[in-house]
């Protein structure tokens, strides 16, 4: 087929478009056989498609515009393979569903027609061999029966006719069963149900394959369309092709993204897990401190009720005796704080150390709980968290937890302790307030220099004392808050390792899929675009 410049230049650009379409359909496993033949076919006859139902009158037709009883003709499915048609002498099998046919008829000269097995029979294969060679049509003549035109099942395979962006021309075979109110009646309803279902308005030719009416007209059609469209509908026919796939390869990476979105939002789901986690866990801590708030408390009530009782002029020489002081005050003030304070803060520390189980726990539920994104993916995040939760230790975890507030008083006031545990540096606080006390009474006795002095001895007492039982509950509540922070971090940091990889993976594939959906979009824009260049000059 000759072209002129202006068509070869576009031929050289569908070439590239289709080059281009089959590198990124193939990397996204699109079937590309068509784009394939496709590109084969640019170089080859113009194929002139006959398909329709079975008994419709394919074969019939063809014979009649031939001139010669070339094809079987019958009322049962008689075409069981795809039947070329050329121009010359002979037949050739060219595979198990291909046959050459030729016969030497001026128009095949610059044609070949193509014979295709029924559609809508019983026999499978011969719908799916007819389906299986639209892509390779230039122009489909679709043979409907005026005893039964425009089917459900036509509509449907029209449909896919359009979808492969084909040129049609519908034929209604048999018109000599109609009178011609009859004819009238059924182009119209053709022609309107063509409409709706193509989105344009199609060449409707009624004929009679037995009579020979309207043929005429049709082969007239045919060679008008050879002789002022062949060339840019063969050029255009492969840009369907290509507008097909690609539409085939942007559904595939949709229902990707689809999938990759879910993991996405799991992803922010986990995060969202994990912020909530620890949210939850400095809130809650709060009230963990309240209770070491409240022992911290009772301990000041029982020492304003010992100042207001010991620290007064009956009790002089009571207070000149430091060991009978520290005992007293021991006795009366600190009593079981030591182990209370002790219990509350392992208490905590065992709390801190179970919160990491309950965020592996939450997780863990979450996961089975909400959609499956994909089954291998899920399982894996499963046993993932499922394995942490088993190789975690409340216990160990209380320990570190343990060795970190130690470490953070070790730091602060009790740096001469050396290496001793939780319960010995309360105590050892504890002793060091009492031992304040004692130095305290001491010195408000050696200096009374009458009554009025001594309350307001008592009183600068007894602040001191507030202020040195606040400052050791700011060192126990400073530790214990540091190290819960330095907890929540390390349990933040091996939560995010079962599913932050994941998370980055899938990052990377969507990004990857955003670039690749814009190159096929650009593709198809550009084939689109040629493609209506060619079809409206």
């Amino acid at each position: 087929m000759r072209l002129d410049p202006l068509l070869l230049e576009k031929a050289e650009r569908v070439r590239a478009l289709l080059a281009e379409g089959l590198e990124h359909l193939a990397r996204l496993g699109v079937e590309t056989a068509p784009l394939r033949q496709a590109l084969t076919d640019l170089d080859g006859p113009f194929l002139l498609v006959v398909a329709g139902e079975f008994n419709s009158g394919k074969s019939s037709l063809l014979n009649a515009l031939l001139g010669a009883p070339l094809l079987k003709e019958g009322v049962t499915p008689t075409t069981d393979k795809i039947q070329l048609i050329a121009y010359g002498e002979g037949t050739e099998v060219l595979g198990e569903d291909l046959v050459l046919v030729r016969f030497p008829h001026e128009l095949l000269k610059t044609l070949r027609f193509v014979d295709t097995p029924g559609t809508n029979a019983v026999i499978q294969r011969h719908q799916r061999l007819t389906e299986a060679f639209l892509p390779r049509a230039d122009l489909i003549l679709f043979v409907t029966s005026a005893d039964r035109p425009f089917t459900e099942s036509e509509r449907h395979f029209l449909e896919l006719i359009r979808s492969w962006g084909k040129k049609i021309v519908l034929v209604v075979n048999k018109a000599d069963l109609l009178d011609e109110a009859g004819k009238a009646e059924v182009r119209a309803f053709v022609s309107e149900k063509a409409r709706e279902t193509l989105g344009l308005a199609v060449p409707v030719f009624l004929v009679s394959a037995k009579t020979g009416e309207g043929l005429p007209e049709l082969e007239a059609k045919i060679r008008e369309v050879l002789e002022r469209e062949a060339a840019r509908i063969k050029l255009a026919s492969p840009l369907g092709v290509l507008l097909r796939l690609l539409k085939e390869g942007r559904d595939r990476l949709s229902a990707e993204r689809e999938r990759l979105s879910a993991e996405a939002e799991r992803c922010r789901t986990l995060d969202a897990l994990l912020e909530r986690h620890l949210r939850q866990t400095r809130e809650e801590f709060a009230g963990r401190k309240a209770r070491l708030a409240q022992v911290f408390a009772e301990i000041e009530a029982r020492g304003e009720r010992w100042f207001r009782e010991n620290v007064r002029l009956g009790r002089i020489l009571d207070l000149l005796n430091a060991s009978r002081v520290q005992k007293s005050f021991e006795t009366e003030v600190i009593q079981d704080a030591e182990e209370r304070l002790l219990l509350e803060l392992t208490d905590a520390l065992a709390w801190i150390g179970r919160r990491e189980r309950d965020l592996l726990a939450s997780a863990l539920d979450l996961i089975k709980t909400t959609r499956p994104i994909e089954a291998e993916e899920d399982e894996a995040l499963k046993t993932r968290l499922q394995e942490a939760l088993a190789r975690f230790s409340p216990e160990a975890e209380a320990a570190f937890v343990q060795s970190r507030v130690e470490e953070a008083l070790k730091a602060t006031a009790l740096a001469e302790a050396g290496a001793v545990g939780l319960g010995a540096m309360i105590a050892l606080l504890l002793h060091g307030l009492a031992a304040d006390v004692t130095g305290l009474t001491a010195g408000i006795a050696a200096a009374i220099l009458g009554l009025s002095i001594l309350p307001r001895r008592r009183e600068a007492a007894f602040r001191e004392f507030k202020r040195r039982l606040a400052a050791i509950r700011k060192e126990l509540e400073a530790a214990l808050e540091k190290a819960l922070e330095e907890e929540l971090e390390k349990s933040a940091e091996r939560f995010r390792v079962l599913y932050r990889p994941d998370c980055e993976r899938v990052k990377g594939e969507l990004e990857a899929l955003e670039a690749e959906a814009q190159r096929l979009s650009s593709l198809a824009e550009a084939a689109q675009s040629l493609k209506a260049a060619l079809e409206n000059p």
